[in-house]
Parts: structure tokens; sequence; C-alpha cells
């Protein structure tokens, strides 16, 4: 399966240092595919196969993790932004 990646992920993983993809079932027919750079900044994009999101995340040449088994990568999404010029704030 060939899937071309959005746009915006394109721009995340360029512009990003050390991006890691992590896959997550999110609804019935739904998978996320969350990129996640080094400094803890993220954006997500949603598919309608774990094929698909995997394809994705293969297309953009990431290192894919199925779940949150990995501590690092966990850690990695807990950092929080809101202290930091220009950071990534959480949804309100």
């Amino acid at each position: 399966m060939t899937v071309r990646p959005a746009g915006r992920l394109l721009d995340f993983v360029k512009l990003r240092p050390e991006v890691e993809a992590v896959l997550q079932h999110v609804g019935r027919q739904t998978w996320d595919l969350l990129l996640i750079s080094v400094d803890g900044t993220w954006v997500r994009e949603e598919y309608p196969s774990v094929e698909a999101a995997e394809a994705a995340a293969r297309a953009l040449g990431l290192r894919v993790h199925h779940g949150w088994d990995d501590p690092r990568v966990t850690r990695r999404m807990a950092r929080d932004h809101w202290g930091t010029p220009g950071g990534q704030r959480r949804a309100l």
C-alpha cells in the first residue's frame, strides 16, 4: 500500500529533529499517526486503517511504535511547552 503523507507531516519531519511515529487506535475504523520530535512537539493525522498509517510513516522514513510501550517516547509526549517561547500549547 502506498500512501502520500499530508504536507504538514512532511514539513514537521523536515523542520524538527529526531522525529518518531506512534500509531494508536482511536475509533472503530480510525487510527492516529502521531509524529513526535525529540523536544516533545507533535502533530497528528487520522487514517482509516493501521496499514494506511504505517504506509504514511514509512513514506516519511520514520521509526514506528505501535502504542505507548516505549517509555522514552512517552516521556517525549509528556513534556510541557507552556513556558517555552513559540512552544506547543495544549488544547483547551
